[in-house]
C-alpha cells in the first residue's frame, strides 16, 4: 500500500505547477519544461497512487490556470502532457512493455485530447477548425517577430514573413502527426529519464532489459515506401497522409538510430559528457538527426548490433 503525506502532494502540486507556468510563460526554457512536463506526473503517480495523484494533477492545473492568462489551447497542450505522465505510470504498474508504455498512452491521450479540442472549439464562434488555424498562425506571428529581436538577416525574415501562408498551410496538414509524434517522443524522453531517477534511488524501474538492442519490426520499411510513394506521386489529402505517415515513421526509426548509437556508445565504454554532448548536437542539428534516422533505417538490413547472430557470435556486452 502506497504511503504519503498530505506535504507530497503540495510538493508535487508546486512542481508541476512550476514546470507548466514556465512552459507557458518562458519561450526557451519554458518548452524544456513542457517537453518534461509528464516527469514530475509520472514519479508522483508511482509514488503516491492514483487517487492522490489525481488529485495533485487537478489541483496544479487549477494554479496554472489562475496564474495568468494563457490561450485556451496552450492550456489543453499543458494538460495533454500532464495526462501523458499520467497514463504512462499506469502503463508502468501494469508492467507493459516499452512499446506498449510509450504507444498506449500516446494514442489515448491523442485521442481524447482532440476530442476535447474539438468540444472546446465547437463553443467558438468560429469553429474548431478555425480555432486550431488561428492559433497556428498566431505562433508563427511570433516566430517571425522572435527572429527580428535576434537580428536574424533581413532576407531571413523576408522569406519567412512571405511564405507565411504556405508553412501554415504545410503545418495544418501534417498537424495531426506531428501532435502525435511530439506525445510519442515526450513519452520516450520522460521514460528514458524516469527509469535513470528510479535507479539513482534504488526503487524498482520498468523491467525492459537493454533498450539499447530495440529495433522496430522488419516489415515497417514497406510503410516507409509506401508513404513516401504517396507523398512523391500523389498531391491534396493523400499527400498529406503520406505526409503524416512518413513523419511518425522517422520518429520510430530515429529511436533505433540512438539505440545503435547508445549501443556503440556502451562497446567503446564512451564517456558520459561525450554521449551527453552528442545527443544534444542530434537534438539540435537536424542534419545530424535525419542521419540517426537513416542510420536506424538502415540498420534493419544491416543489422550494426549483430542482434540476427548467432549466439555465439554476438559481441560481449560487458
Amino acid at each position: 500500500m502506497t504511503t504519503y503525506n498530505p506535504r507530497d502532494i503540495l510538493a508535487g502540486t508546486g512542481i508541476l505547477a512550476l514546470f507548466g507556468a514556465v512552459a507557458l510563460y518562458f519561450p526557451i526554457l519554458g518548452f524544456a519544461c513542457f517537453l518534461l512536463l509528464p516527469l514530475p506526473m509520472l514519479l508522483y503517480r508511482l509514488k503516491l497512487g492514483r487517487k492522490s495523484a489525481g488529485i495533485m494533477a487537478m489541483l496544479a492545473v487549477v494554479v496554472i490556470q489562475v496564474s495568468g492568462p494563457g490561450h485556451v489551447v496552450d492550456l489543453w497542450l499543458i494538460l495533454c502532457m500532464i495526462g501523458l505522465g499520467f497514463t504512462m505510470a499506469e502503463a508502468l504498474v501494469q508492467n507493459l512493455s516499452v512499446e506498449k508504455t510509450i504507444g498506449y498512452p500516446g494514442a489515448l491521450i491523442w485521442t481524447a485530447g482532440l476530442a476535447a479540442l474539438l468540444f472546446i472549439g465547437s463553443f467558438s464562434a468560429s469553429g474548431p477548425l478555425e480555432m486550431i488555424s488561428e492559433y497556428v498562425r498566431r505562433n508563427l506571428e511570433l516566430t517571425a517577430a522572435a527572429y527580428e529581436t535576434m537580428e536574424m538577416p533581413e532576407s531571413s525574415i523576408r522569406v519567412l514573413t512571405e511564405s507565411m501562408d504556405r508553412i501554415h498551410y504545410v503545418i495544418m496538414g501534417i498537424l495531426p502527426a506531428l501532435t502525435a509524434s511530439g506525445l510519442i517522443f515526450a513519452g520516450w524522453a520522460n521514460l528514458l529519464i524516469a527509469r535513470a531517477a528510479l535507479r539513482a534511488r534504488q526503487l524498482p524501474e520498468p523491467g525492459f532489459g537493454r533498450l539499447n538492442l530495440w529495433k522496430a519490426p522488419d516489415a515497417l520499411v514497406w510503410a516507409v515506401i509506401a508513404s513516401a510513394l504517396l507523398l512523391w506521386v500523389a498531391s491534396g489529402p493523400l499527400a498529406f497522409m503520406g505526409a503524416n505517415a512518413l513523419i511518425l515513421l522517422m520518429l520510430i526509426y530515429l529511436f533505433q538510430g540512438i539505440a545503435v548509437i547508445s549501443w556503440y556508445f556502451e562497446q567503446k565504454q564512451m564517456p558520459l559528457f561525450l554521449r551527453v554532448l552528442i545527443y544534444v548536437l542530434i537534438a539540435i542539428q537536424q542534419a545530424l538527426a535525419l542521419m540517426v534516422i537513416g542510420l536506424g533505417f538502415f540498420d534493419t538490413w544491416a543489422d550494426f548490433r549483430k542482434i540476427n547472430a548467432a549466439p555465439g557470435d554476438h559481441p560481449d556486452p560487458s
